[in-house]
């Protein structure tokens, strides 16, 4: 039993090592070798000149904002479902369910305030 698990891992372990390095060959094999013009290595392909680096600083504050964003948003689904679903389900567990909902809104609101104590959000 633990021989045929062993040999299952390896046959698995030797194709997923295998087949990109298959596929990377296949595309050498096949890919039509055109030579790269000078202005294909450059940042913009569409023909305007570059002006300064590419790299740009980015503003982390984008970043808080668009998580905050998602995770309200998964909240308000979440909200949704358990409230279309709330009539449902069995009244003997509608008091534990408002318990652990609750206990899930004040753990989200805890850190929504840390974040405002913190000074991550006073932009917004």
């Amino acid at each position: 039993m633990y021989d045929v698990e062993m040999t299952h891992l390896g046959i698995f372990l030797i194709s997923g090592l295998a087949s990109p390095i298959a596929v990377k060959v296949i595309q050498y094999l096949l890919a039509p070798n055109i030579p790269r013009l000078k202005a294909a290595r450059t940042t913009y392909e569409c023909g305007e000149k570059p002006v300064g680096e590419a790299q740009i600083r980015f503003n982390i504050q984008f970043y808080t904002f668009a998580v905050v964003f998602v995770v309200f948003d998964i909240l308000t689904i979440l909200f949704l479902l358990w409230a279309f679903s709330f009539r449902v389900l069995v009244v003997d567990y509608q008091n534990t369910i408002l318990i652990v909902m609750g206990a899930f809104t004040g753990l989200l609101l805890t850190g929504l305030f840390f974040w405002f104590k913190k000074g991550t959000m006073s932009w917004v």
